[in-house]
């Protein structure tokens, strides 16, 4: 079975690395298993004070999503320019070291880049493919396992749908290269809100589950239930991960989404830790 993860900001963005432990503490504490942080350079980051953060609270660091890579410093895997898409690749690799440590799933999105980074969508991939290639070896004798994402029109050039993603991962042929499919882009751009978890099938490797909006669980359109449930028609059993970008608290976000999950029968009696705390 699936289990919960919950999005949190890179520890660095916390005003001390006790906030962040609170943060922790709460998501732990309503029943979720792990957290997916934003991380920028992983040099920065303390990994002694965060393995011990997450220890402390039983929580496992699921998966790390690279976007600031490409939104802070313009590391970007399919940029003209060659030294740019090297830098990208050693990013990559370092962000697969920090997997290997802790056993997290690395999402590879925004560093695809815009259509003003390469219009052409076949250049594009071509360099896409020759620099997944090089981290996917990488991951591979790591033994840590990389998720292309699906990202809408609006944030990244190219690759907005789970079948161009799969065209790009046929190109490459790794085992550690894999989908993370995320129910706020299938809304924008698939024609079916179960089609692209049938069409990824057994390399589905991650799901990041947020409203229509990115909003409060409960409050927008989409029929998230439908969604979780097709995964687990398949046999999914990673991390469901969720976000809410609201400005609610974290405990009210985190409470809205267990709320919807008890609602539509969503939540397994291997969730112990959600169980014993209703």
């Amino acid at each position: 079975m699936p289990k919960p993860g919950f999005m949190l900001r890179s520890p660095l963005e916390y005003s001390s690395w006790s906030s962040f432990g609170e943060d922790l503490a709460t998501v732990a504490d309503l029943g979720f298993e792990g957290v997916e942080i934003h991380m920028g350079d992983p040099a920065d980051i303390d990994a002694v004070r965060l393995r011990g953060a997450l220890g402390d609270r039983e929580l496992e660091l699921c998966s790390i999503a690279t976007g600031p890579s490409y939104s802070d410093e313009g590391l970007c895997l399919v940029s003209p320019e060659a030294s740019v898409r090297a830098n990208a690749a050693e990013r990559l690799k370092a962000y697969v070291d920090v997997g290997e440590r802790f056993g997290s799933v690395i999402v590879v999105g925004l560093m695809q880049g815009l259509k003003r980074d390469e219009p052409d969508r076949g250049r594009a991939n071509g360099r896409l493919v020759e620099c997944l290639w090089q981290v996917a070896a990488y991951a591979e004798r790591k033994g840590v396992l990389l998720v292309v994402e699906p990202i809408n029109r609006f944030e990244v050039g190219h690759n907005h749908t789970a079948a161009g993603v799969l065209e790009v991962l046929d190109r490459v042929r790794s085992p550690s290269l894999t989908v993370v499919l995320d129910t706020f882009h299938i809304n924008i751009e698939e024609s079916s809100l179960e089609g692209p978890v049938w069409l990824v099938g057994d390399r589905l490797g991650l799901v990041h589950v947020l409203e229509n909006h990115r909003g409060l669980f409960g409050s927008g359109h989409m029929d998230l239930a439908r969604i979780l449930r097709a995964t687990l028609e398949i046999g999914y059993e990673g991390y469901w991960v969720f976000g809410d970008f609201s400005p609610n608290s974290l405990a009210a976000r985190a409470t809205a989404v267990m709320d919807y999950l008890r609602q539509a029968d969503l939540i397994p009696r291997s969730w112990r830790r959600v169980v014993h705390s209703t």
